[in-house]
């Protein structure tokens, strides 16, 4: 749709231009400043649309060699904030591990001993009990 709108917008101007070129067939002198000439009007028309569509071309060329240069320090920037980002994920990431592989560790510990503490209530629970009703009373005697 934008492209339609400047193909009507380029017939307009191209039918405006035509019509001044119809109306203004006049000779007109043209003062330089270091000479003077003669030309037909519509020629001045034409040549100061020229002069008018070369210095917008050159002005956006710099506008757009502007914004291309802004953009490619803002995506430069973008990469390094997403490479410390990264960087930073990792680091993160590592010291989790690290916290996670010490937690681990404590948890083999703890149940490594909880299984040694079971199986010595085992045993002590399944020893014979020495029971001392009957055993004879040698300070009676």
């Amino acid at each position: 749709m934008k492209r339609q709108w400047g193909t009507i917008l380029a017939i307009i101007l191209i039918a405006i231009v035509a019509f001044f070129a119809v109306i203004n067939v006049d000779s007109v002198p043209i003062n330089f400043g270091f000479g003077v000439v003669t030309w037909p009007l519509i020629m001045i028309i034409l040549g100061s649309l020229l002069v008018g569509a070369l210095a917008t071309v050159l002005i956006s060329m710099g506008t757009t060699y502007k914004n291309k240069k802004e953009l490619k320090n803002a995506k430069k920037e973008l990469e390094n904030a997403e490479n410390k980002k990264e960087e930073a994920l990792a680091q993160i990431r590592t010291e989790y591990d690290e916290k996670l592989t010490q937690k681990d560790l404590i948890i083999r510990e703890q149940t490594d001993k909880i299984s040694s503490l079971e199986k010595e209530l085992v045993n002590r629970m399944t020893q014979p009990t020495v029971n001392v009703a009957n055993q004879p009373n040698d300070s009676l005697k």
